[in-house]
């Protein structure tokens, strides 16, 4: 059974969640990850916005951190939904 996963991206002054990715893996542990690398890559084109992920229909809402120097914490964010969901990478 596949399992499908989404991310979007809910902009500032904006009503509507922005598609960004999507995809289907074959375990949840995968959609996870899969996801997981997705919200890194948009986390670093478009910095720290309010993302929303969406494995096996489940929502998470995701804020990135920042780091001491004000920059998007990208390795916190790397392993957020793997702890979140209790799934190891």
């Amino acid at each position: 059974m596949d399992i499908t996963w989404t991310l979007g991206v809910l902009s500032a002054r904006v009503e509507n969640v922005q598609p960004l990715a999507d995809g289907t893996a074959t375990t949840k542990a995968e959609a996870i990850e899969a996801a997981s690398d997705a919200l890194v890559v948009a986390a670093m084109d478009r910095g720290r916005q309010e993302y929303r992920v969406c494995v096996a229909d489940t929502m998470i809402g995701v804020i990135p951190g920042l780091t001491e120097q004000g920059d998007v914490d990208l390795f916190g964010l790397a392993e957020a939904l793997p702890r979140i969901t209790g799934s190891d990478r």
